[in-house]
């Protein structure tokens, strides 16, 4: 099993970094081979610059891009690891999503995603706790990004765990989310590929738009 585990955090004493430490000794206890892409130690570029949006076309990447994407399809499947910052999650993980979910590489012109029967698992950390999360409409906003990214680019599992109020809760709290993060973690293998599905509709919309329904025609 290979497993790609994409970090996002820039504090090293952060319960993210917790859940990294975590997720990797667990993911390699049962057996996987695994990746860390840790962002901000890499220095991962977020910036789309004109040659990276012209690769839509010329399919030529830049040497980082090119080794993400290297990784991405050796993987059998990603782990995101990330706090949720006002309702969404930090911009430089949507920007490494952007730039190496780049269309030609992730999806076709028509939509159809190239990443097919991957799959992804992400646990986000929240600063506050329900009813203002749910009230807010926060795990709706993860939730739909999540499938837009993975669905729409052909994995067959987006699943998604929060943990909310993390800089508030006892130490006895945040075992027990470590706990339930290995729990979450050890799906990749006692699950098989489809059986969690996802959120949302972009696998329906994806039919859709290569039927033309959502172009105009009948």
């Amino acid at each position: 099993m290979n497993v790609v585990v994409v970090y996002a955090h820039p504090y090293d004493g952060s319960f993210c970094k917790g859940l990294l430490d975590t997720v990797v000794s667990r993911l390699e206890s049962r057996g996987a081979t695994v990746k860390v892409k840790d962002l901000v130690k890499m220095n991962f570029d977020p910036v789309m610059r004109p040659d990276d949006l012209a690769a839509t076309k010329t399919k030529v990447y830049s040497d980082e891009v090119k080794q993400e994407q290297a990784d991405v399809l050796w993987s059998d499947a990603i782990v995101t690891i990330a706090p949720v910052w006002f309702a969404a999650m930090p911009g430089f993980l949507k920007a490494y999503f952007d730039k190496v979910f780049i269309t030609g590489f992730a999806y076709d012109h028509t939509g159809v995603g190239k990443l097919q029967g991957k799959r992804v698992f992400s646990l986000f950390t929240n600063g506050v706790n329900d009813p203002y999360l749910e009230m807010t409409g926060q795990y709706d906003a993860i939730h739909l990004v999540m499938d837009s990214l993975f669905g729409m680019t052909g994995f067959v599992d987006v699943a998604t765990k929060f943990f909310a109020s993390v800089p508030v809760v006892s130490d006895e709290v945040r075992k027990q989310y470590l706990e339930e993060a290995t729990q979450f973690v050890d799906q990749i293998f006692d699950r098989q590929p489809g059986e969690i599905g996802q959120k949302g509709h972009s696998a329906l919309l994806t039919r859709l738009v290569v039927k033309g329904c959502l172009n105009g025609a009948v």
